[in-house]
């Protein structure tokens, strides 16, 4: 079997589980205007839209313009302001952004036409007046205009669509209860239909100006700092626009504009492709159970090959695996330690490990965090381990370098004089 071919099957099986994970969920796309003016990324994108609409995501759309309106706009010799990152919208631009967008979603539907012309069926669209819209007013006396806010939202409605099969779209035109026309940000629009729908996912299709820097992945803790960190003015309001969303939405992802399989790579890959902000825990740490013990041999047997940790048979952890605490991520180990009893008051951490390419994250903190909470409440007062590589981190972590006869005889025993490990004691305090 040739490496391509293999390659696909591995694949496969891979995304296999995330198929199963996203089936039926409600995810809500931004896609900026820069994308959509980029046909050949378009199109792909529309191919891998059709693939997910057929697994049975509910897809909403949020279709951004303000390229095409600028163009329009300069054709008319219409001239525009911008204040707080918003154009105010005159009465004299509203028959440009209509026939604009009206040109637009045309354009649109015709690329998802004949990107899916294998297919029997158009990849079905719909777009209606879910949104009501009203006046963004008058901010340090500056008139919008017709630029609005979102008053409300129909979400019933949007989830019947979402539910008969359809592709929700959404444009930046939206009505007030008195029938005039409002340009909405579109970006903005996206995060509070996410909000409203409580949507499992949040994709949002960026420039690299505004995911320069950013993490894999952001606790909403980790995205507050980063948003006062910044000090790029567009970065800054789009990770101001994005941080409304984190009561609501446990999952928004950030995708580069340019790249045309970001978005199968971010869903069904275990790394994704872009920045992943999370409300929830994007890992479990959890106690371990028999059925994770093939989980920890793949992680562990690459540092017991390098001398890291001491060896271990799988009928050995099979027998103590109840000792054993494990990070779990997307179903797969990707962190481990273990905790022995070795006399009334003293405890030996040992297999303390974390999967290298997750390293950096402070998981493995994490995991001492844990057997020490463990140790306490098992009425031990000290913790101990023997290490060959490490000692300077646990160090770090309140460990003291001490001698082999500070442990219990029964435990120098098991010494093994080839390694020559080095012994640490920390005391623990309630």
């Amino acid at each position: 079997m040739k490496q391509s071919e293999l390659d696909f099957i591995n694949t496969l099986r891979q995304s296999t589980r995330y198929i199963e994970q996203h089936r039926g969920k409600t995810c809500v796309i931004y896609l900026p205007d820069a994308l959509i003016a980029a046909p050949d990324t378009f199109k792909q994108l529309s191919q891998d839209l059709r693939l997910l609409h057929q697994i049975g995501l509910k897809i909403v759309l949020a279709m951004g313009a303000s390229t095409q309106i600028d163009a329009a706009l300069t054709a008319h010799k219409i001239h525009w302001q911008l204040h707080q990152h918003f154009r105010v919208t005159t009465t004299e631009m509203i028959p440009v952004f209509q026939q604009t967008i009206g040109q637009l979603r045309s354009q649109m539907e015709a690329v998802f036409s004949q990107a899916n012309n294998q297919n029997a069926i158009p990849l079905p669209i719909i777009s209606g007046n879910w949104v009501t819209a009203q006046p963004k007013g008058v901010i340090e006396g500056v008139d919008f205009q017709h630029t609005g806010k979102l008053r409300k939202i129909n979400h019933q409605a949007i989830s019947a669509s979402l539910g008969g099969g359809q592709i929700v779209l959404l444009t930046p035109l939206a009505y007030s209860l008195t029938g005039d026309v409002f340009n909405l940000n579109t970006l903005e629009q996206a995060c509070e239909v996410a909000n409203a729908l409580q949507a499992d996912k949040l994709m949002i299709f960026s420039s690299h100006q505004q995911l320069q820097d950013l993490p894999k992945q952001m606790n909403v803790t980790e995205l507050e700092l980063k948003l006062n960190a910044s000090v790029d003015p567009k970065q800054t309001h789009f990770l101001a626009q994005i941080a409304k969303t984190k009561h609501h939405i446990k999952r928004v992802h950030l995708i580069d504009q340019n790249a045309p399989d970001a978005l199968l790579q971010e869903l069904f890959t275990r790394d994704g492709h872009g920045t992943l902000i999370f409300s929830d825990r994007y890992h479990q740490l959890r106690p371990a159970n028999i059925e994770d013990v093939g989980g920890i041999l793949e992680m562990i047997t690459p540092l017991e090959n390098q001398g890291v940790l001491a060896k271990r048979s799988r009928e050995r952890l099979e027998l103590e695996i109840n000792n054993f605490i494990v990070i779990e991520r997307d179903q797969d180990i990707i962190g481990c330690a273990a905790l022995y009893p070795i006399s009334n008051t003293l405890g030996e951490l040992a297999c303390l490990a974390v999967d290298p390419c997750y390293q950096g994250q402070s998981l493995g903190a994490e995991l001492l965090q844990a057997i020490e909470t463990n140790a306490i409440q098992a009425q031990l007062t000290q913790l101990c381990l023997l290490t060959t590589h490490t000692h300077h981190w646990f160090i770090e972590h309140g460990f003291k370098l001490d001698t082999l006869e500070a442990l219990p005889k029964e435990r120098q025993s098991l010494y093994n004089l080839q390694r020559q490990s080095k012994v640490l004691i920390k005391a623990l305090t309630k």
